[in-house]
């Protein structure tokens, strides 16, 4: 009888387990129709990769519903059995269904799984309650599948049969350790000398169907114990320096007059594929007319994917090449060099504006700590009047005002200032919505808006007396969500504008093939800046003459992006179907990337 009600019992735990695995494949299946536009080969060989990897992420999350569901108990205690497996199983399905759901909707505005780090940020942020009922009110459906895939699943595991194991009988302790074997194989996904990482994925699936062969719990839980980088050993130390090395000099270009102002303007989700003066498909118009007389990237490269990861990049030249943005991990409280730091000894003052509540995106925190006089935010804006009613101060009431505190600022000064309305949930002011066009995405609208707050702005400092001697540069943080299936691609990814302007025309002209990558911006702003002085970068100026690779971090992958070329893909497995290609340009990513972990996990940030 043992072995009967073992057989009857493992069948059970199959018709348990088995509807998870069943609607994780629902899930992914909701997960590419949504984000149809990133996934538009995705086929039925990627579903068997991503059911493999639901496989292992059960095996985890359940491997302590699996070991009180086949432990054999004395007959005293199966009473207890049942209260057990649902204390055990019901939480480990609340979070798969709901990390998966999280995803669905959110995936389009990072382009990326969720990271732990990054999931525990945004839930524990003010602004998560303050944007949840527009979240609520664009993906209702969503909930609705969630609640419905949750209960069916709790309703079918509370009808199943339950069966006692016998702990007198040794078919039920062989039962127990094959299951338990079976699990921790499953769980490790294989026999390798090291457990399925997410990186791993790459093997079995393209780069970019990456992202939904994996699912949301498998990504947190990677991510879950994440506590720091392991250093490189490509090269030795010599060879790495002769190839990079990130302890630079400057090289004065003696272009603009010595202790010019410098404005920084970090624009929220401008991609490419919606700015640009040679872009037909533009919503810049005002923006583009300057561009077209500045030292105009129409290649920028964005060194990551959020806010987060781009204010490191283009303020300190510190990238996010790991699994969690630079501001959220450890290494934020390493000692590092960035522009108002270095700017601070040679007599500059310093200020960073962002117009949501303050603290939003530990902004305040980082600007502070990476050397900036002041931040100024909704706070400091001090007008409740122009609050938007969900996160902050629309930008064309912020970026005026920002005229007026840079004026009050003792010169030289360097200002960065990172605009807000072209962020989810693209509020347009009512002043505003007849003369702004809408576009294919529903950011389109709010860029236009934020085209007319920086029209606001810009001819109001042209204005100020400090205008003729101040060097204004321009970029995007990242790349907005985009449904367009021709705007989806890696090209389209990462491509972002830069540019550098003077009101004096002093700036050289760039071709169309030059690129230029946010952790290039700091050494190139010192450069232009004429500084004299030793400093730390990951990125090189533009009047540097050795080139080096543009890249990204996508999917524990490193790409290089040149608009000449196909992105380079590369990763420490160097698997074939990701490192053919331009073998001069991977051992530069190399070398760059060793001199990257080694200066963080070291704490080696300044010269």
């Amino acid at each position: 009888m043992a072995l009967k009600r073992s057989k009857n019992l493992y069948h059970t735990l199959f018709l348990e387990l088995g509807i998870v695995w069943v609607f994780m494949f629902f899930y992914r299946l909701v997960f590419v129709f949504k984000n149809a536009t990133f996934f538009p080969e995705f086929g039925y060989k990627d579903y068997l990769v991503g059911s493999w990897f639901d496989l292992i992420t059960i095996a985890f999350f359940y491997l302590p519903f699996l070991f009180f569901s086949t432990v054999p108990f004395p007959f005293k205690l199966e009473k207890f059995r049942k209260g057990l497996k649902s204390v055990l199983f019901i939480p480990a399905t609340f979070l798969i269904f709901f990390l998966n759901a999280w995803d669905i909707a959110f995936f389009s505005f990072t382009r990326k799984r969720i990271s732990y780090h990054y999931f525990k940020f945004i839930v524990s942020e003010n602004e998560a309650g303050v944007l949840a009922p527009d979240f609520i009110s664009e993906f209702w459906w969503l909930i609705l599948f969630f609640i419905f895939s949750l209960g069916l699943v709790i309703y079918w595991f509370l009808k199943c049969k339950q069966f006692k194991c016998d702990f007198r009988k040794r078919t039920s302790w062989i039962f127990f350790i094959l299951t338990l074997f079976t699990s921790i194989i499953i769980g490790r996904g294989g026999f390798q000398l090291k457990p399925v990482d997410i990186i791993e994925v790459s093997k079995y699936t393209s780069l970019k169907n990456a992202p939904a062969a994996l699912n949301s719990a498998f990504t947190i839980l990677k991510t879950f114990n994440y506590v720091g980088l392991e250093k490189k050993s490509f090269f030795s130390d010599a060879q790495a320096d002769e190839i990079f090395n990130p302890m630079q000099q400057t090289r004065p270009a003696h272009i603009l007059r010595d202790s010019s102002n410098v404005v920084l303007i970090i624009f929220e989700s401008f991609g490419s594929m919606y700015v640009g003066p040679d872009n037909e498909e533009s919503y810049t118009p005002f923006l583009d007319s300057v561009l077209s007389e500045s030292m105009f990237f129409e290649y920028g490269v964005s060194n990551g994917q959020s806010s987060m990861d781009a204010v490191p990049a283009i303020v300190a030249s510190i990238p996010s090449w790991m699994k969690e943005s630079f501001i959220l991990s450890s290494y934020s409280m390493n000692q590092y060099n960035s522009l108002p730091s270095v700017l601070a000894r040679h007599g500059y003052s310093s200020s960073f504006f962002h117009g949501p509540t303050n603290g939003s995106m530990r902004f305040d925190s980082f600007t502070l700590a990476s050397g900036f006089d002041q931040y100024l935010g909704r706070t400091e804006y001090n007008n409740e009047d122009h609050f938007d009613g969900t996160w902050g101060i629309p930008d064309h009431h912020f970026l005026p005002w920002t005229v007026d505190e840079m004026s009050k600022m003792v010169a030289p000064f360097f200002s960065t200032i990172f605009t807000y309305s072209s962020h989810h949930p693209y509020t347009i002011p009512d002043d505003f919505k007849d003369i702004t066009r809408a576009g294919p995405d529903l950011i389109c609208k709010s860029i236009s808006y934020a085209d007319f707050a920086f029209r606001d702005f810009w001819n109001k400092v042209k204005k100020q007396k400090w205008f003729d001697n101040t060097l204004f540069v321009f970029c995007a943080d990242h790349v907005g969500p985009t449904k367009r299936k021709d705007r989806s691609n890696l090209e389209w990814s990462f491509r972002i504008p830069i540019a550098f302007y003077h009101p004096g025309g002093m700036l050289p002209d760039i071709t169309k093939k030059e690129s230029m990558q946010q952790i290039d911006i700091m050494p190139t702003i010192l450069d232009l800046l004429n500084i004299d002085t030793k400093y730390f970068s990951v990125g090189s100026s533009y009047f540097n003459p050795k080139r080096m690779p543009k890249m990204s971090y996508y999917q524990n992958n490193i790409v290089s992006m040149s608009p000449t070329a196909k992105p380079l893909i590369w990763n420490e497995l160097e698997t074939d179907s990701v490192n053919d290609g331009d073998q001069e340009t991977i051992r530069k990513i190399k070398a760059i990337y060793q001199q990257y972990i080694a200066a963080l996990v070291d704490n080696r940030m300044i010269p």
